[in-house]
């Protein structure tokens, strides 16, 4: 038996799964965006409205049935935009996978029921209804929840561009085309007049959009990940073949000194007035406290702040260092430069930002702190700065090319349990990081240091 009146899926099926779609796919962006109750009020007007507009456009001609899809998708985009609190980019990528997905919901809880209704129950009732919508909604919601825990379990998503955005859109319509073609003519190639065989059509034409998006949206992320390994470990190399080059050039300026401090000995024998003696004697002082600085126990961490510091003195920036370089002995050579040249390289162009030079500011501190490594970085910055998960978001307008460098210091930290937190306190930027410790004795001293 076929009930050729219950073709036409109820508009309610489509509301409803339209609605629970959004919340689907703003499942990675629960606590973000509006207020609480401005989104609670807001989700339940757009349910409202989907409910009565499709209701009203019930059974609506060929070329109004365009134009009330149409209309629909506008008030999901409007409504994901509002709901999220994302770039317009990423509200039509969002908006689109909604759609695509409420699309299948609704038709596959639609098929079903149809299916015992002719085939089981004999008739249709509001019963069957609710149980059909609301077994097919639950699985679809728990399948789409555990998916995105499974790619989100770090924390990260692909970054969405317009690109991403018109590619889903034009295979969202084209395959939303193909599912409803049997409802807008029944004359073409692929339409058909059994209601059976059009459910079939529809729902497998859904069910391939949905499949779609979840393949490009994993390869996009997947592709996203391997180019932020691939820009991680370049930025590492650089680091380390700048430590490299300044251990050399800093290795070749020492044996000048040491070879100037003979030198100077020699001429202050031979010196015979106090105007040249005190002229040694100056030079001699400016020697003494070159070799004086920056000796904190590691050699990698010497060679970079060595570096950092003469770049800093070039373009009249104070850099303060009290540090502890034996603490982190547990790290190796390429650690230690990329993390703290990537550190310093932030807060020195920062710096330079500055046109007071009293505010070009630098400190840098290395201790231990109740069993933890504690590395404290802050430099002077009025400049607003808005955060994102303890880190701050860049203001550079390819921002999707920048930020590899604190990536890169967080990728180091968490290597050994650590943890990475920026912040703005007083016009300040204050990154600090820990690492936990413990204590072992040194196979060479008999005395305890700290390893993770």
């Amino acid at each position: 038996m076929e009930l050729a009146e219950i073709r036409d899926t109820p508009g309610y099926f489509y509301a409803i799964a339209y609605w629970l779609a959004v919340f689907l796919i703003y499942y990675p962006f629960r606590g973000k965006g509006k207020h609480i109750l401005t989104r609670v009020a807001g989700s339940a007007g757009v349910l409202a409205f989907l409910l009565v507009f499709m209701e009203v456009t019930k059974g609506a001609r060929k070329d109004l049935f365009i134009l009330s899809m149409a209309c629909i998708y506008c008030v999901i985009f409007v409504y994901v935009r509002f709901l999220f609190g994302c770039s317009w980019t990423e509200a039509g990528y969002f908006s689109a996978e909604a759609v695509m997905t409420g699309e299948y919901m609704a038709s596959l809880s639609w098929q079903l029921c149809y299916y015992l209704a002719v085939r089981v129950v004999g008739r249709l009732t509001i019963r069957l209804e609710i149980l059909c919508m609301l077994g097919v909604y639950t699985a679809c919601i728990t399948a789409g929840i555990l998916l995105k825990r499974r790619y989100l379990k770090d924390g990260t998503d692909a970054v969405i561009t317009l690109r991403d955005t018109v590619v889903i859109w034009v295979s969202v319509l084209s395959i939303i085309s193909i599912s409803n073609l049997s409802y807008i003519t029944s004359n073409s190639l692929f339409s058909s007049t059994n209601a059976w065989e059009i459910f079939m059509l529809r729902t497998m034409a859904d069910a391939s959009g949905v499949i779609l998006i979840i393949a490009y949206r994993s390869q996009a992320r997947e592709m996203q990940t391997r180019l932020e390994r691939d820009a991680l470990h370049s930025i590492n190399e650089m680091q380390y073949r700048t430590y490299r080059l300044s251990r050399e050039s800093i290795d070749m300026v020492n044996q000048k000194y040491h070879d100037l401090k003979h030198q100077i000995v020699l001429l202050r024998e031979e010196a015979g007035s106090a105007r040249s003696k005190e002229y040694l004697d100056q030079m001699e002082q400016e020697i003494r406290i070159y070799e004086d600085q920056n000796k904190t126990g590691n050699r990698v961490l010497d060679v970079v702040l060595t570096a950092k510091s003469t770049h800093c003195r070039a373009r009249d920036i104070e850099m303060k260092v009290i540090a502890d370089g034996s603490l982190l002995d547990f790290m190796d050579d390429m650690e230690i430069s990329a993390l703290f040249g990537n550190m310093l390289d932030n807060a020195i162009e920062n710096a330079e930002k500055q046109p007071d030079h009293e505010k070009r500011l630098i400190s840098l501190y290395v201790t231990r702190e109740k069993g933890f490594l504690l590395i404290r970085m802050q430099n002077y910055c009025d400049e607003k700065l808005k955060f994102k998960n303890g880190m701050p978001v860049t203001t550079k307008a390819d921002h999707h090319l920048h930020g590899y460098g604190m990536k890169s210091m967080q990728k180091t930290v968490q290597k050994y349990n650590g943890s990475v937190v920026a912040a703005q306190e007083n016009n300040w930027f204050v990154l600090r990081i820990l690492i936990p410790l413990k204590e072992v004795p040194d196979p060479h001293t008999g005395k305890e240091k700290g390893t993770p």
